[in-house]
């Protein structure tokens, strides 16, 4: 009978980098998008 806990921890340590790196791209994305806001509103464009 094979072992199943190493899948098991595997994929529990793949699940946890998954759900890292896409907190890390939508803070990037929100960052982005305040920065957009402040230089249209610098250029003084309506924000759309």
């Amino acid at each position: 009978m094979p072992n199943y806990g190493n899948y098991i921890v595997a994929a529990a340590i793949l699940l946890i980098i998954l759900i890292s790196i896409q907190y890390s791209l939508n803070k990037i994305i929100v960052l982005l998008k305040e920065m957009k806001e402040i230089l249209l509103t610098i250029q003084n464009k309506p924000y759309k």
